[in-house]
């Protein structure tokens, strides 16, 4: 079963390891950080972060940014641990969160970025019901060349008629 717990601090060795695993192959940003870092990093910002539990371990995590309370959207991000992929599980947690979402920031609309290469997660995306907003060409330097970051979102209307379709 997939659940979700805002981060704690405890939380931290396990965010710490599995976003330098994740970050030079399908970050926007490739940098890695100490463990000494994330914890700094925790403290001074209080992100709005969420761990992704299955059957109580440990998975990956929700990324939450730019909130915006009037016009009613939010950006999303998340990081599955490797040992976790393949299994149709970030499929699973993405819909439990996007509901969760829907229901409890009072959203509209749910963006995010996706790199061009991470042709994964834009199915992904695409399978939830996300649609393509556009495409920052070139926007990431990564590996010696250049990436487009792709935009992405999903209305509260498409989102539930999407699950009724489904």
């Amino acid at each position: 079963m997939i659940s979700f717990r805002p981060l704690k601090e405890e939380d931290l060795e396990f965010l710490n390891q599995t976003r330098n695993i994740c970050a030079e192959e399908y970050l926007h940003d490739s940098r890695t950080f100490t463990l000494e870092e994330t914890i700094i990093w925790y403290k001074q910002y209080q992100p709005n972060y969420y761990i992704i539990l299955f059957d109580n371990q440990k998975i990956g995590y929700f990324r939450l940014s730019n909130y915006s309370k009037i016009n009613q959207n939010i950006y999303i991000g998340a990081d599955l641990h490797p040992d976790f992929w393949g299994k149709k599980l970030s499929y699973l947690a993405y819909q439990n969160f996007i509901k969760y979402l829907f229901n409890n920031y009072d959203l509209n609309k749910i963006s995010l970025e996706v790199l061009s290469t991470n042709i994964r997660a834009y199915n992904l995306y695409k399978k939830l019901g996300f649609v393509q907003e556009g495409i920052k060409r070139q926007e990431i330097f990564k590996q010696n060349k250049f990436v487009d970051s792709i935009i992405m979102s999903i209305l509260k209307t498409e989102y539930y008629g999407h699950i009724l379709e489904n």
